[in-house]
């Protein structure tokens, strides 16, 4: 059972973050609320440091990757339209081992270790893309 409330619970935050990316608006190098809202600057990390931090970007790549403009979602962040497939992965495959009363994802090996790679591979892009800033 504690298996099944992890994987609801990522999937509710992975299909939180991949609505607030299609609801949120491109616009230029910054995101916007639809009605021209400004959002803001999200990254504590930015404002105490004043550099980039390894995932600076992400919600603008996502939210140009849910929008349907690639480019832009590499040019933000290298590591954006990967995750967000794993994310949106993710959501599909925790709603079909639930309907199909498989085991939960988060008890599988093979989920766990593609988890880890998906982990480390957007941590070391983020690292470089850090550097580079």
């Amino acid at each position: 059972m504690h298996g099944r409330v992890l994987d609801m619970a990522g999937a509710a935050l992975a299909a939180a973050q991949l609505a607030a990316s299609a609801y949120l608006v491109p616009d230029g190098d910054r995101v916007v609320f639809p009605g021209g809202g400004e959002l803001g600057g999200l990254c504590w990390f930015r404002s105490v440091f004043h550099i980039d931090c390894p995932f600076c970007g992400m919600t603008r790549s996502f939210v140009a990757l849910a929008h349907g403009d690639l480019a832009a979602a590499l040019r933000f962040h290298p590591a954006g339209p990967l995750l967000f497939a794993a994310m949106l992965g993710f959501l599909c495959a925790a709603v079909v081992a639930l309907v199909r009363r498989r085991p939960p994802l988060v008890e599988r090996r093979d989920f766990l270790r593609g988890f880890e790679a998906v982990v480390v591979i957007c941590l070391v892009i983020g690292i470089f893309k850090m550097m580079r800033s």
